[in-house]
Parts: structure tokens; sequence; C-alpha cells
């Protein structure tokens, strides 16, 4: 009796536990929403998410969706949209004028980082990132979201100076791109609004819309029932939800507003229709095909979401196919895809789409339709599913893993899509749970079925853009949808594979030994030193759950060789990063890592080599044979190598058709003084330089020797499992004594004052580069002073020569401090405009410099300096890959690592009279070197004369 109970006992648990594992989500249930996110309606129909989340700590993350667009525009409204999210920004109700910029500023709010918005067709969104470390901010951004909701003033002053801006995002956009768009999106929507509705607008609507006609979008379209507010970050739901209903609640929707149309109608295509189209300034040829445009299916219940799983694997299976046809010698395109993907909001489309090298566009369609035709034929293989199923859930066990430490900016873009599309949001949890009970049910037959159901080129949309030099060898209209019709006849075979490896080494290393060991209380590394000579850092940290992060490097460097292997010796860890490690091609290499996260990649920099890589906890022992092997057994591959060159080639033998690549290349050259070590574009002639044996062999010298190497590794590590790991792989590399030192090659900025004017390009389209250098001291507090300077000037260039000036959308001041291979600071500004305003703008830009060198700065200025940083830096710690970056970079530079720690002290004892005197040191105008770009149309102005 009592045996008889235990085995009844016993059909119960497991009768539970298959109950729990395959029955727990009913296919014919909806797709939940995440559980983890508060939702709620409003009575004036106003949506709002509200979700807890503490990474990072001290930030909330807020946005105001809109569920209205340029498609919501009429035809004397083209651009209003956009206008309309610029006007949030030039005063409302309680940041009148520019004082919304000012008071966020203050707080230490990054305007274009943490502050900034966009508009797209169907949407506009406004975006807000707030500390919350002091009170009452939390209630002032919900203040900043009512106003952009409802309050803005739409000053007619404001909004005249922000036509400039506008317009000058405008130009921005104009190109190649906007040029061949204007022509193919009309047959690609097939003549739906869209085509017509390009969310940057129409430069005449721009220049001369009535203040009535902005308002009148204002007033019908900004209303509570098309808008969501989502909250995320460290708060108070209860406290957030209160101040949502306090703020939202009270608004009303305007009698007789317009219906918001839940699908702006594209007519189904009834025949395939092709278009090529070629311009001056484009830089490569690619060729598209939309298969089909359709209402997309809504994502409702359990049973839609797993159909869509089976779409993205059959897009990703085929996906995979492609990426080894563009490893060939002679390959048919540079890279290319096939996919299902959403079109644009509530259309999907089955489409295709290749960069052509130098093969013809006829090869590139021929190998797009026989791929896809393969898999409509024969299918997939098991393996090739089993791998892809194993990433895909690989992928969610990550998330997973990490759902307690997500970072909220991260988070919160799924919610935004909710509300705006309907997409499906179950959550991590969700997801992961209903991919372990799904994925093993989805079977080959299955996935083969949706590949079969493919459609076919029967109602196509084709297009091909290239530059205009290319124009003889493609086909015109006709002839384009005559090698459709040939490729989706051609006659393909089944797919076949070799045997995947079980194993990344034949034998394992000898382990070496450690020679010292220290540990720092303070920053909580460890600094272990080989008997072979390679040291490394390491820093536990809790910030992930699921991340481990390496860097390794040491001086040296592709500068040190002489001129004439200088593209052998640049390309070489590139060259290697295509050629596999061991017997194992890429495409063997990525079929072992599927259901795996390791990456591992080697790098030559101008001054340093070495290798830098991520990995998930459970896969370390992979990441550091990984390690292992792309140090003591690079893989050489003649056909890889002469994939590599012809692809190469056909992407730069274009690229300075682009008028701002001609010009920043133009100007390395001739403001370096033609140095052959100095930046700029390599052209297509340099690859036939490179010689495999050569680069091969450099790349040996610089990595087969690991002496003198430094690791640093940061995230979740235990060192009772890393140290053996360590001893195994890095403490046994080989390694002997040998000079690790870089070269000085006399790339230097030729001696200002010095103008260089250049012409290029079809649009009215200027640029002006103003470029400084000179020496500085190797103290952090020089470095600290010129990097505010610079943050200090460009709040003044966003005051002055945009909001004031209406002179142009973006730019700025760059600056940094270059240790190797000698010490000096750069700075450079970079300015697009209007050609007619280059003058005005330069003479400001000097102005501006000129009053901080001789009156200086405002307080109010570095302050928001000042606050902007401590705010960054408290979120940086909570962030592996800053304390990566600032240990690794500490022992390249022979820095105290320590430094960290004492950042904030530093950023408080700047002074106005340290910026000051860095404008001086730092900004001799009298010494610059000034570039401007001005289009082929204009005639260049005499240089005036300049009192410094």
């Amino acid at each position: 009796m009592k045996i008889q109970n235990t085995k009844l006992l016993l059909l119960i648990l497991l009768s539970i536990l298959s109950s729990a594992s395959f029955a727990q989500y009913k296919l014919t249930d909806p797709v939940p929403l995440d559980p983890t996110v508060k939702t709620g309606t409003l009575p004036n129909g106003l949506r709002y998410y509200i979700r807890k989340n503490p990474k990072p700590e001290k930030k909330v993350e807020l946005r105001l969706a809109l569920n209205a667009g340029s498609v919501q525009e009429n035809d004397n409204q083209r651009g209003l949209a956009h206008f309309m999210e610029h006007m949030g920004f030039n005063g409302s109700k309680h940041f009148p004028k520019n004082e919304l910029v000012d008071f966020l500023q203050k707080t230490g709010v990054d305007f274009g980082a943490d502050l900034n918005a966009y508009t797209s067709f169907d949407e506009t969104v406004y975006i807000l990132s707030l500390p919350t470390d002091e009170p009452g901010m939390l209630e002032k951004g919900f203040t900043v979201l009512e106003d952009w909701a409802f309050n803005n003033l739409l000053d007619k002053d404001e909004v005249e100076k922000e036509r400039g801006v506008v317009l000058e995002e405008s130009r921005l956009s104009k190109g190649s791109w906007e040029r061949m768009s204007r022509q193919y999106f009309p047959k690609l929507l097939n003549g739906s609004k869209y085509a017509e509705r390009l969310p940057i607008g129409k430069d005449t609507v721009l220049k001369t819309f009535s203040y009535a006609t902005l308002k009148d979008f204002y007033t019908k379209w900004y209303r509570p029932n098309l808008m969501a507010v989502i909250v995320v970050g460290d708060i108070d739901p209860a406290q957030a939800e209160k101040d949502i209903i306090a703020h939202f609640g009270k608004a009303k929707n305007p009698a007789n507003a317009p219906a918001r149309a839940a699908l702006t109608p594209i007519k189904p295509r009834t025949a395939p229709e092709a278009i090529v189209l070629t311009d001056e300034e484009a830089t490569n040829t690619t060729v598209q095909i939309y298969n089909y445009v359709k209402p997309a299916t809504p994502v409702k219940t359990w049973a839609d979401y797993r159909n869509g799983i089976i779409e993205g694997l059959v897009s990703s299976l085929i996906g995979q196919r492609l990426s080894e046809l563009a490893q060939k010698e002679n390959p048919p395109f540079i890279f290319g895809g096939t996919s299902f993907q959403q079109f644009i909001r509530g259309y999907s489309t089955l489409s295709s789409f290749a960069v052509i090298g130098q093969g013809t566009a006829q090869e590139a369609i021929n190998a797009l339709m026989a791929e896809t035709n393969r898999a409509r034929q024969f299918g997939f293989l098991e393996s090739e599913l089993n791998r892809t199923k194993s990433s895909l859930l690989n992928g969610a066990e990550k998330a997973f893993n990490e759902k307690d430490k997500s970072e909220s900016g991260q988070i919160i873009f799924q919610y935004v899509n909710n509300f705006l599309q309907g997409t499906a949001t179950p959550g991590v949890e969700n997801r992961y749970k209903f991919l372990q009970q799904v994925l093993p049910t989805i079977t080959l037959a299955e996935v083969n079925a949706v590949a079969k159901k493919m459609p076919g080129t029967e109602n196509a949309f084709a297009m091909i853009q290239a530059p205009a030099k290319m124009k003889d060898k493609l086909p015109d209209n006709a002839g384009l949808l005559s090698a459709l019709v040939a490729a989706n006849k051609q006659a393909v075979t089944a797919y076949q594979e070799k045997a995947v490896a079980t194993k990344l080494l034949d034998k394992e290393p000898v382990p070496g030994k450690i020679l010292s060991e220290t540990v720092n209380e303070k920053l909580g590394t460890t600094d272990i030193t080989f008997e072979n000579g390679v040291t490394v850092t390491l820093k536990p940290t809790t910030h992930k759950n699921d991340e481990i992060m390496m860097d390794a490097w040491r001086w040296g460097g592709f500068g040190k060789f002489a001129l004439a292997d200088k593209e052998n010796a640049e390309n070489a860890a590139i060259l290697v990063n295509q050629m596999g490690i061991a017997d194992m091609t890429p495409t063997d290499l990525r079929k072992f890592m599927a259901g795996k996260t390791a990456f591992v990649s080697p790098y030559i920099n101008d001054n340093e080599e070495g290798i830098e890589g991520r990995s998930s906890v459970k896969d370390l022992e992979t990441f550091f044979q990984l390690t292992y092997l792309y140090l003591t057994q690079p893989r050489k591959d003649v056909a890889l190598f002469k994939s590599f060159v012809t692809k190469q080639k056909a992407q730069l033998e274009f690229v300075k058709q682009n008028p701002e690549s001609f010009f920043s290349d133009t100007v390395s050259k001739i403001a370096y003084n033609n140095n052959p070590w100095a930046p700029g574009i390599p052209s297509p002639e340099d690859y036939d330089k490179i010689s495999l044996d050569k680069s091969f062999a450099i790349y040996n010298e610089l990595f087969s020797n690991a002496y003198g190497m430094h690791f640093t590794f940061v995230g979740k590590l235990d060192g009772a499992e890393v140290k053996p790991l360590l001893l195994k792989y890095i403490a046994s590399l080989p390694a002997k004594p040998k000079d690790v030192s870089f070269k000085d090659n006399g790339v230097r900025l030729t001696a200002g004052p010095r103008t260089i004017n250049i012409q290029r390009g079809k649009e009215s389209q200027s640029f002006i580069n103003l470029m400084f250098e000179g020496p500085i001291e190797d103290t952090r507090e020089a470095k600290m002073q010129l990097n505010a300077l610079v943050e200090a000037i460009n709040i003044k260039i966003t005051e002055k020569l945009r909001e004031e000036m209406s002179g142009i959308y973006g730019g700025g001041l760059y600056g940094q401090v270059v240790k190797r291979p000698y010490l000096h600071y750069t700075v450079s500004a970079n300015i697009p405009c209007g050609p007619e305003n280059v003058g005005k703008l330069t003479d400001s830009l000097y102005a501006l410099i000129k009053h901080v060198q001789e009156k200086g700065l405002e307080q109010k200025d570095l302050d928001k300096v000042k606050e902007t940083w401590k705010k960054q830096y408290r979120v940086g710690v909570q962030n592996n890959n800053y304390w990566l970056s600032a240990l690794s970079n500490s022992w390249i530079n022979k820095e105290d690592p320590e430094n960290i720690l004492t950042f904030e002290q530093k950023v408080d004892a700047l002074t106005l009279e340290d910026i000051q005197a860095a404008a001086k040191k730092f900004l001799p105008l009298d010494k610059a070197v000034k570039a401007v770009l001005y289009p082929e149309s204009v005639k260049i102005p005499d240089e005036p004369k300049k009192a410094f």
C-alpha cells in the first residue's frame, strides 16, 4: 500500500511538472502585457505606463508619446508635425522662451542626449531623462511633459526663429538619398499618403506657413486621447501615478476633433514594378526587392506570437545562408539579407536587399532569389534550425538573467511601441518561459511550410540605387523586371553543410604561474602578474548578472612598421577577424557558437595593439578559449582574403562622391601636409598593396608574443572560477621579453592661420571646420579644463548660432588630449550651414571664443557643465563599460586608477579662471586652420582679414 501511494504521488508530481512546463501558456490565450508595468487610462483617454526599475539608481526615463505624425498633416502643413516637435523646446507655460533647456541643463540634463524628441510618419515622441536625487525633480519632469502636451505658447517670435533651425535640419537631409527617395517613394508606397509626407516636410511650406496653420495642427492632434505618458526608473510608482493624474487628468479633447485612422491606406500592388535610379553623389549600388506590402496580422494571442517566432526563424535561417555567400572569393554582393519585417506602421513585408560590389546587378539578384527559392523548394536542415533555436533561446535567457539589472533607457522603448503600434509586450520573463515551452514544439516541417509559402515576385517592387558612373553597367527599369523574372526561374539545389566542430581546442594549454598578486581595497580590484610577463586587473561588479567584459592592449600599433607595410599592418587584425581561428572558418565558428554568448576581436590601432570582447558567465571558458586561439592560432584563408579585398574596394570606389567625405579626406591631406600617416579615407588602390602573407606575418609578429599585454576584466567575476581559467589561457600564452613601444611618424597640423576652401556638391550645403592643435601638460587638471572649455562653448554655440541666429541645426566643438605618439591636444569645430551664412557664422564663432578669452564664461554655464559631468559620472560608475574603459585607459596611459574615485572633487575644483586661461591656451585664433566646404554652384568669397 505504501509503495502504491508513492507511485501515485510521483505520477501526480510528473503531471504537475508537465503542466507547468508545457501547458503554462495556452496558444488561444491573449498575450499579456508585461506584469512589471502598471498601466491605466485617464477619463480623457490618455494612457500611462509606470515601471519601477532600479538601474541606473536615482534616474528616471520619461516619454510623452503622441499618436500623430507627418501623415496627419494637410497639404499646407507638410513638415509641421516635426516643426511642432521643435517648438516644444521654445516656450511653454512653465518654461517661456528657451528656459526649458536652461533649467534642465542646470540639473545635469544633457541637451541632445537626455533631452530630445523625434517625429516620424505616424508618431511624435518626446524624450526626457532626469536625475531623481533631488526632491521634486520627478514632479518637475511631469510639468515638462504636460507643457509639451498641452501648454505650448507658440510664441510668434520663437516660431519665426525656429524656421531657420528647421530649414537647416532640412538642408542636412539633402543629398543623393533624398533626391532618389523622392523619386521612388511614390512607387514603393504605391501612391499612398506616406509618399507625400516625409517628416522633414517641404521647404516651401516651412518658409511660408502661417502661424494659424501651425496652431491648427497643434490644436487638432495634441490631445489626451492620442497620448501616453511612459515612466521607467528609480521612482515610487504610486506617487508617479498621482502626479500623472494631477498633470494630465484635467486636459480635455477638442470638440469635433478629426478621427485618427488606425491604418493609412496603401493599395496592394497588382503587378510587378521596377525602378533604376542613379545619382552623381551616391556612394554604393544597392538592390532591394519588396515581394509584397500588406496589412500586418496583429499579435493578440500566444498563437500569433508563435507564428511570429516561426517567421523570425525563417528570416534568420535565410540570413545565415546569405552571410555565407558574402564570404566567397568573388561574392555576388558585399552583404545582403532577406526577412519578414515591419514595413511601416500596420504593414509587413518580405523583402530582400543587397549592397553590390564588383559583381553585376543580375548576379546579386540571382543570389538573393536563389536562397529564397532554395528555402521554398527544399526547406532547411534540422541542424540549422536547432542552432537558430538555440541562439534565440540564449538571447532570451540572457535578457531574463538581467531582468533586475536592465537599464531604464533600454526598457522604456517597448512600452512606447506597445502604445503606438500595439506591439506585443509580454516582458522578458514571459517571453523566456514561452520560448522554453514553445521552441521544442516548433518542428522543421512547420518552419519549412512557412518558407514554402513565401510569395514570389508576381507583385514585387524592385529597385536599384547606384552612383551615376555605374549607369552604363545597369539595366533600365524594364531590364530590372526581366532580371527579376529570370532570377526567379533559375534552378536551385538543396543546401548542404559539413559537420560542425564540437570543441575549439584540440589540445589544452599547460597552465602558467602567478608571479605576484595585489588587492586594491579602494577600487575593489585585484592585479595579477604572471610569469610570462602578462598582467591582469580583475574588477568584480554586480552591475549585471550575466556580463563579463575584457580589454587587453599594450603600446605598439601599425605606426611602427615601415611605410611600405602600412596597409599590411593596418589591416592585419581586420583580416584575421575575417578568416577565423585554428581550422574554423567564420561560418564554422558561427555555427559552433550558436546558443553561446562570447565575442572576441583583436585590433591594431596607430599606437597600440590588443584584443577585446565580452561573455556570459556560463560561456566564460569558451570566451577564454577564443581569446587564446586568436592570439596563438589565427587562420589564413586565400579565398576569404580575396573576398575581403574585393568587398573593401567596392565599398570605397565611390565613397568620395559624397561631398562631406571628399571634404574631410581632402582637408586632412592638406592640413597635415600630405603626411601618408595622417588620418584619411583609404582608396581602392590601397587594398592592392596588401599581401596576405605579409599581413599575416605582421599579425603573428604582434600577437604571437603576449609579453607586456595587460588584460582588464570587469563584470560578474568569481575569483575561484576565473583564476584557473586565467592560468590556463592567459598565463600560458607564449611570451618573452620584447620592446613594446610606438613610433612617432611626424603627423602634425600645419601652422595657421590658414584657410582651406573646397568646392564639392550639388546641394546648397556648406561645412565650416576649425582646427587647433598644440602642446598640453600631462596633468589631469589640464585635460579637464580642455574638456570643460569645449562643453561650455558648445552651450554658447547652441544659444547663439542656433537659437538666436537660427543659422544651424547642430554642430559644435570636439576636443581631446592625445598621449601617443606624442603628448598634445586637438580641438575641432564642425559647423554645417548654408553657404550664404558661412561668413557670419564664422565671425560669430570667433567672437564667442574671443569673448571667453577676454571676459570669461558666466558661472551658470560652467555650473551646467559641472552638474552634467557629475550626473553622468554617477550613472557611469553603475556600468561595467565605464569601469572597463577607466581601468584599461589608466593602465595604458600610466595614470593612477584611483583617480576614478575623486572625479567629482576635481570637477568641483574647476574655476572660471581655469576656463578662461584654457580658452587662451587651447583656442589661439591666430593659429587656427579653417576649412570650408562650398557647393559647386557658389563663388567662393574673398577671405576677409581678421584682427585677433
